[in-house]
């Protein structure tokens, strides 16, 4: 007999990471709700700095973890819940982290990522609904809803981003969605 799947609730998650004093933040589909995406969320995804993942691995005794070649934790999955330790893109470094804002998901206050930072990554991403994703679909309504943006912040953080290709690419994309917007 199995034990049955015990699914924690988000508020349940943020506790644990504040408790441990990590600084994490909710990103991707979850934080474009936030900014103006009006899909459906299918689970929440949270960002956490790369340094972090072994940390996190001992919050959440009963998730299965994903690791990199060295051994050291890339991520966690729950049920609803991908936990991340940083990303290949970008880490939650301490300039995102000063740009935290905390908005409400699901009935709970929880960080989100800048929506420039969540912008760049969905649409580095690009995924559509033919891999079950919607990066730019969730780009464009951001876009379309956020009143304005930290254009500086976005080329120094596209500047930081590893790897550089496309890089250059998606901002201009990027610039010409936003100017297209206000004619």
């Amino acid at each position: 007999m199995t034990e049955p799947e015990t699914r924690l609730s988000l508020g349940q998650v943020a506790r644990r990471l504040d408790r441990a004093g990590i600084t994490w933040a909710v990103f991707a589909g979850a934080a474009a709700s936030v900014y103006g995406a009006t899909r459906s969320l299918t689970d929440v995804d949270i960002l956490v700095p790369a340094a972090e993942g072994n940390r996190i691995a001992g919050l959440f005794p009963e998730a299965a973890v994903k690791r990199e070649d060295d051994g050291s934790v890339q991520g966690l999955e729950l049920p609803g819940f991908d936990i991340l330790a940083g990303l290949a893109t970008v880490d939650l470094d301490a300039r995102m982290a000063a740009r935290l804002t905390r908005r409400e998901i699901a009935g709970v206050v929880v960080p989100v990522i800048p929506p420039e930072d969540n912008i760049l990554l969905k649409a580095l991403w690009g995924r559509g609904p033919e891999v079950g994703k919607h990066d730019w679909e969730d780009v464009q309504a951001m876009m379309a809803h956020i009143p304005t943006l930290d254009w500086e912040y976005l080329r120094w953080r596209t500047a930081a981003c590893v790897p550089q290709e496309r890089i250059e690419q998606v901002l201009e994309r990027l610039e010409a969605l936003w100017f297209q917007r206000d004619t």
